[in-house]
């Protein structure tokens, strides 16, 4: 009963966005009390903080120039250089010339202050046009920051975990573009092209097993369903949350026999998963693109989220793909209609329309090929199509790492390594 309690008192403060309003007074705390920190970098989090929070804020303007000037100074006590190996980034278009730039994409803020505390970034922007893909909500980061003061005039795309922050891009200056992609939109349709399967799972989620996943509010609503209604919670440990942790919870709710928990399944068996389950219940409140949801749409499989949600896929969710709840009581509803749901062949000719590798890979190479036309760049050579597996990118087709080969050495050279693609 108390870790109940605690539970919705916790989760009513995250939905009131307290949070921001926390941060908020631990930073003016830190001012007035003075507190030692580690210089630009600190008061770079601070700024960021406080515009991710409160984008809206009078003071924007002010803090994000503030922003952009600390931004030069970290970048400048980067003294040496020193060898990085980078994950989640993949070369996209080889380098032709000076006239003809490569693209490199970053995604992660870790990878991207990797690259920046490379020592190597003045090299690599000088053969390379950056895109990067923030990975949560909220646009500002100093690692973006940094990204902006490093490039100077040169251009970089952003893919903005939500649409609405899109418009936020272009305040970072006149070179920064948001393209409207973000993680979730790099599906590779064939690996839902399968046989049908009975859809033999009621609600299934594909979550990790942290307490922002919130993993609870479907045991809360499960508790006031039917018995024969079953949950297949499919995940993976992060930090001290285990499938232990899951367990606990569902039996605090009294639904622990309804609830099957699957640990860490191969990709393969990740996708049967999909295709079996007649709904997909995304519970989290706030996070970044929830690839998942992508991956269920890809398989058929309607998603039901809360409206609130601070989710960039949850732009993807209407009438025809899903359910955008207000309550745990709504939720319930929504269970109990989508157990017959027979639309799933429609779900997924939308996903395949609007978040297949395929089909963002030409979109993709469309608008760069545009910008460059319209700047006077050239384009004799496109983007390699590309898709996104557990967060990392891949090519559609062998040859283009021989394409690539060059470019990977030459990063390698400057002591940039690519271990997925060495």
């Amino acid at each position: 009963m108390i870790n109940k309690l605690k539970r919705e008192l916790f989760n009513l403060a995250r939905e009131s966005d307290l949070a921001g309003w926390l941060f908020l007074v631990r930073m003016i705390w830190s001012r007035v009390a003075s507190v030692s920190r580690a210089g630009g970098s600190f008061r770079l989090n601070q700024l960021a903080g406080s515009l991710g929070y409160f984008p809206g804020n009078r003071r924007h303007k002010r803090q994000l120039s503030e922003a952009l000037d600390i931004a030069c100074s970290v970048n400048r006590s980067v003294k040496e250089a020193k060898p990085v190996s980078l994950s989640y980034c993949a070369v996209l278009k080889p380098f032709i010339s000076e006239s003809e730039k490569g693209i490199l994409l970053v995604s992660f803020e870790n990878q991207l202050a990797k690259l920046l505390d490379s020592g190597r970034i003045d090299d690599v922007l000088a053969r390379y046009h950056l895109v990067f893909i923030p990975s949560w909500s909220g646009l500002y980061s100093k690692e973006l920051f940094r990204l902006v003061a490093a490039a100077g005039q040169e251009p970089v795309f952003v893919l903005p975990v939500h649409s609405h922050e899109r418009e936020l891009v272009t305040t970072l200056g006149s070179n920064c573009h948001s393209l409207p992609f973000n993680a979730a939109s790099w599906v590779n349709s064939d690996f839902f092209e399968r046989p049908a399967q009975e859809r033999d799972i009621d609600c299934l989620m594909v979550a990790n097993f942290a307490s922002f996943k919130r993993h609870w509010l479907l045991f809360k609503a499960l508790k006031e369903l039917p018995e024969d209604i079953r949950v297949t919670c499919v995940g993976v440990p992060l930090g001290s949350r285990t499938a232990e942790s899951i367990r606990q919870e569902a039996a605090e709710y009294g639904v622990l026999g309804q609830v099957t928990i699957v640990e860490d399944p191969s990709q393969e068996e990740l996708r049967r998963y999909f295709r079996r389950a007649k709904m997909f219940c995304a519970m989290s409140y706030r996070e970044g693109s929830f690839i998942a949801v992508a991956e269920s749409l890809m398989s058929g499989t309607p998603v039901l989220m809360f409206r609130k949600a601070h989710i960039g896929t949850k732009s993807l969710i209407n009438e025809r793909t899903g359910a955008l709840v207000k309550s745990v009581r709504e939720l319930r509803k929504k269970i109990l209609e989508y157990r017959n749901f027979e639309g799933h062949d429609q779900v997924r000719q939308i996903a395949i329309e609007n978040i297949s590798g395929q089909a963002n890979s030409r979109k993709l190479n469309s608008m760069l090929r545009d910008w460059s036309n319209s700047n006077g760049k050239a384009w004799s050579v496109g983007v390699e199509p590309f898709y996104s597996q557990r967060l990392d990118f891949y090519y559609f087709s062998d040859e283009s790492c021989d394409r690539l080969v060059n470019d990977y050495k030459y990063l390698s050279e400057l002591g940039i390594g690519f271990p997925r693609h060495s």
